[in-house]
C-alpha cells in the first residue's frame, strides 16, 4: 500500500486570509504560489474612479455649446417674429416699434451680437457635417438603409443650414443697408421680386428651428421622441402659418397705393 502523504495547508503570500487556499493559486491555476500580488495605492475605488480628461469632456462640451447657440438663435427669431407680427396690427404699429428700436440703437447693438452668434453656431455645427463628396455618399447610403426619421432630420439640418447661411447674409445686407425699417419698404420688397426669396426663406428658417429644438430636447433628455413630436408639430404649424400671414400682409402693403 502507498503511504499517504500528509496534507499541508497552503499559505497565502499576500499578507491576509486564513491560509486554506492561496489567492495566487486560485487566480493563476496553480502557478507560483508565492507570486506577490500588486495592489494599487488607495484601494479598488482609486483604481476605478479617474479624473475626467479634456479629451473625454470636449465632445460633450462642444455638443452643449452647439445646443446653446442654436437655442439662442431660436430665441432671437422669436423676437424677430414678434417685431414682424406688429404689421398685422397695422403698418403704423410696426413703424412705431421699429423707430423705438432705432432711437435707442437696439437694432445696431443686436446686429453684431447676432452675427457673432451665427458664426459660433456655424463653427460648432459644421464640424459634424459631411464635407467631402465621399462622406456625403456614405451618409446618403446610410439614410436610405436605416430609414430613420432622426437621420433624415439631421440631413435636413445640414442642407437647410448651408442654404440659410447664404439667405441670411442676403437678408441682413438688404435690411441693414436700407434703414430705417418701415412697413412700406418691406412691403415693396415682398411685392416685388423678393417674394420668391422670402417664401423658401420662411420655410427653411422655421423648419430648421423646429427640427433643431426637437433634436436638442431629445438629445438632452428633456422630452422623449414621442412627446417631442407632439409638442413641436403644432408649434411648427403655428409658426409657419404666422410667418406666411406676415408675408401676405407685407405683400398687401406693397400692393396698396
Amino acid at each position: 500500500m502507498r503511504r499517504r502523504e500528509p496534507i499541508v495547508p497552503l499559505r497565502r503570500t499576500d499578507g491576509g486570509g486564513d491560509g486554506q487556499r492561496p489567492l495566487s493559486g486560485f487566480m493563476f491555476q496553480g502557478q507560483a504560489m508565492s507570486m506577490p500580488i500588486a495592489r494599487p495605492q488607495g484601494g479598488l475605488l482609486a483604481r476605478r474612479v479617474r479624473r475626467p480628461t479634456w479629451a473625454a469632456l470636449s465632445p460633450t462640451i462642444l455638443e452643449l455649446a452647439t445646443s446653446i447657440s442654436g437655442v439662442g438663435l431660436a430665441f432671437f427669431m422669436l423676437m424677430h417674429l414678434a417685431l414682424l407680427f406688429s404689421v398685422l396690427l397695422g403698418r403704423q404699429t410696426m413703424d412705431d416699434l421699429a423707430a423705438f428700436l432705432e432711437r435707442y440703437y437696439l437694432l445696431q447693438a443686436m446686429a453684431p451680437l447676432l452675427l457673432l452668434l451665427i458664426g459660433a453656431h456655424v463653427f460648432l455645427a459644421v464640424r459634424k457635417a459631411p464635407a467631402t463628396f465621399r462622406q456625403q455618399q456614405v451618409l446618403w447610403r446610410h439614410m436610405r438603409r436605416l430609414r430613420h426619421l432622426d437621420t433624415w432630420t439631421w440631413a435636413f439640418q445640414v442642407v437647410s443650414g448651408a442654404a440659410l447661411l447664404v439667405l441670411i447674409a442676403i437678408h441682413l445686407w438688404v435690411i441693414l443697408t436700407d434703414v430705417p425699417i418701415e412697413a412700406a419698404k418691406s412691403g415693396a420688397r415682398v411685392y416685388g421680386i423678393y417674394l420668391w426669396f422670402y417664401i423658401p426663406f420662411v420655410i427653411l428658417v422655421e423648419g430648421h428651428i423646429s427640427i433643431g429644438l426637437y433634436r436638442v430636447a431629445v438629445k438632452w433628455g428633456m422630452l422623449s421622441r414621442g412627446w417631442a413630436h407632439v409638442a413641436l408639430t403644432p408649434w411648427t404649424a403655428v409658426v409657419l402659418a404666422l410667418g406666411f400671414a406676415i408675408l401676405a400682409t407685407f405683400y398687401a402693403v406693397g400692393g396698396s397705393p
